[in-house]
C-alpha cells in the first residue's frame, strides 16, 4: 500500500487514502468481532431457519431504504464526511444497545429488529462515502487501490475472527456463552467508534455540482433500467444476490444445527471465505484494471453455481475448508468487478446516486432472496430423506446453484464494458496460468508474466 500511494502527488489525497486504509482496518475488526457472529448469536436464544432469514433480510432491508435515503440526506448535511462521521458513531452505539436489549430479553426478534436498525443508520452514508471515495482515488489505481485496503481489512478480519471463535469456544463448555458475546460485541463498538476518527482525517474534496435529479437514487441510472448496458448489468447483479441469498441466512443454521459443528469449527470454515475474499482482491484487482470489469465479472460469477453446488456434498471438514477458500477467491473477484464496473461506467456526479438506486436494488433482492431461502427451508424440513443432513437444506444449496447458472447463463453477455482494456486471455488463464506464475515468481523471482494484447473496447 506504502508504494502504491507513494504514487501519488498529492499530499492530501496521499494521506486520506492511507487513513482511509485505517478506516478499513477498524470496520474490519467490527465485522469480525461481532457482524460476523449475528446468526450464531441470534441461534444462541433459539432463532430457527426463517429467523435467521430474517435477521439477514430484514437487515438488507433496512440497507434499501437508507440508500433510497443517503443522497438527500448528504445534500441537507452539506458534508459527505460529517454524515458519515455521524452515521458510524450512531452504528457503534447500536452493538452495544443490541447485545443488552437481547441479553436482558433472550428473544431472537429483538435481535432481528436491533441489528436492521444498526445497518440502516450506518448505510445512510453509504451514497456519499462511495461518492467521496470515487472523487479521492485515482481512477488509474482504483483496482490496485481497493485491492490493496481490501487485503488490509482482510488480514484484521482474520485477526478478529480468529480472536471471537477462539474466544466462544472457550467460553462455551464453561457455561459463559453470553458473557463471551458480550465481550465481542463491546469490542465491536470500540473499533467502530474508533473508524469516526480515521474519516475524520480524511480531505474532503468539493463534490462535482449535479445535474437537476441526478441525486434522486433510481433516477441517477444513465437512461433508466431498460434497454441499456447498464440496465442489463444492474438486472444481472441484482438476480445473482437474490440467488446467492437463498442460501446464504440458512448456512449458518446448517452448519451449527445439521452438522453440529462447535463453535470453533464453525469459525473455521465460514471465516475462510471471507478472509480470503478480502485477500485475493489484490490479486483480482490489477487484472480488473487491465482487462476490464465486465470480464473479471464473467470470469468469476461463472463459477458462482459451483460453489453452491459443492455445499450440497461437502461433509468433511477439510472439503468444506477447500470449498470455502474457492468460495472467498471467486466472490472476491465479483465485488471487486461489480462495484468498479459502476465507477467506470457512470460520471462523477452521478456516483452517489447510481450507487444508492445500485444498493437499494441489490439489497431488495438480498432480502427476497433470504426470505425465499427460509420458507424454503422451513418447507423442506419435514421431508424424509435419510441420505441429507438433519433440515434437508442441501435442497437449498441446490436451488441457489440452479438459479445462478440460469442468471450467468441468460443475462452475463448482455453488457459491454465501459472503457478501452486489452483483448483478455481464456478463462484457464486466471484460475491456473496466472495464479500459478505467481507462486513461482514469487518464490523464483522470475519476471512478470507479460500479456500481449491488443486494445479492444470489448
Amino acid at each position: 500500500m506504502k508504494k502504491l500511494l507513494s504514487s501519488i502527488p498529492d499530499v492530501r489525497v496521499r494521506r486520506s487514502l492511507a487513513a482511509s486504509t485505517v478506516d478499513a482496518g477498524l470496520w474490519a475488526l467490527m465485522f469480525g468481532f461481532a457482524e460476523y457472529f449475528i446468526l450464531p448469536f441470534a441461534i444462541l436464544f433459539g432463532a430457527d431457519a426463517l429467523q435467521t432469514s430474517l435477521v439477514s433480510g430484514m437487515g438488507q432491508l433496512g440497507v434499501a431504504a437508507a440508500q433510497l435515503l443517503g443522497p438527500p440526506l448528504v445534500v441537507l448535511v452539506g458534508s459527505r464526511r460529517r454524515l458519515s462521521r455521524g452515521a458510524v458513531l450512531v452504528h457503534a452505539a447500536s452493538w452495544a444497545a443490541l447485545y443488552a436489549v437481547a441479553a436482558i430479553t433472550r428473544e431472537p426478534w429483538t435481535v432481528v429488529v436491533l441489528y436492521s436498525l444498526g445497518l440502516f443508520a450506518t448505510s445512510l452514508a453509504g451514497p456519499g462515502w462511495l461518492s467521496w471515495m470515487n472523487d479521492l482515488v485515482p481512477p488509474r489505481i482504483r483496482g490496485a487501490f481497493w485491492g490493496e485496503r481490501n487485503r488490509v481489512a482482510g488480514l484484521a478480519q482474520f485477526a478478529a475472527i480468529a480472536s471471537g471463535g477462539l474466544v466462544l469456544r472457550l467460553a462455551e463448555p464453561a457455561g459463559r456463552t453470553l458473557e463471551a458475546f458480550g465481550l465481542l460485541f463491546g469490542l465491536a463498538a470500540l473499533a467502530r467508534g474508533l473508524c469516526v476518527v480515521a474519516l475524520g482525517r480524511q480531505h474532503e474534496p468539493p463534490p462535482a455540482p449535479p445535474e437537476p435529479g441526478e441525486e434522486g437514487g433510481l433516477r441517477a441510472f444513465p437512461g433508466g433500467l431498460g434497454g441499456t448496458g447498464f440496465g442489463r448489468f444492474v438486472a444481472f447483479s441484482v438476480l445473482l444476490t437474490f440467488s446467492a441469498n437463498v442460501m446464504g441466512p440458512v448456512f449458518s443454521v446448517y452448519l451449527l444445527k445439521s452438522l453440529g459443528l462447535d463453535y470453533f469449527s464453525y469459525t473455521a470454515v465460514t471465516m475462510i471465505a471471507m478472509v480470503l475474499s478480502f485477500l485475493a482482491m489484490v490479486y483480482w484487482g490489477p487484472l480488473a484494471d487491465r482487462f476490464g470489469n465486465r470480464r473479471i465479472l464473467l470470469v468469476t460469477s461463472g463459477a458462482l453455481p459451483l460453489v453452491a453446488l459443492g455445499w450440497a456434498f461437502a461433509r468433511t471438514i477439510p472439503a468444506m475448508l477447500v470449498l470455502q477458500a474457492f468460495s472467498g477467491f471467486v466472490w472476491a473477484g465479483v465485488n471487486l468487478a461489480t462495484t468498479n464496473y459502476i465507477f467506470d461506467s457512470v460520471p462523477s456526479r452521478k456516483v452517489a446516486g447510481t450507487m444508492a438506486g445500485f444498493n437499494a436494488l441489490s439489497n431488495v433482492a438480498a432480502f427476497a432472496g433470504s426470505l425465499a431461502g427460509g420458507l424454503l427451508a422451513t418447507a423442506v424440513a419435514g421431508l424424509r430423506l435419510p441420505f441429507l443432513a438433519p433440515g434437508n437444506l442441501e435442497l437449498v444449496f441446490l436451488a441457489s446453484a440452479l438459479l445462478r447458472f440460469l442468471v450467468y447463463l441468460f443475462l452475463g453477455r448482455g453488457f459491454p464494458e465501459p472503457r478501452e482494456v486489452e483483448r483478455s486471455p481464456s478463462v484457464p488463464h486466471f484460475y491456473v496460468y496466472q495464479p500459478f506464475t505467481r507462486i513461482v515468481g514469487r518464490f523464483m523471482t522470475l519476471p512478470e508474466e507479460e500479456n500481449e494484447g491488443e486494445k479492444s473496447g470489448s
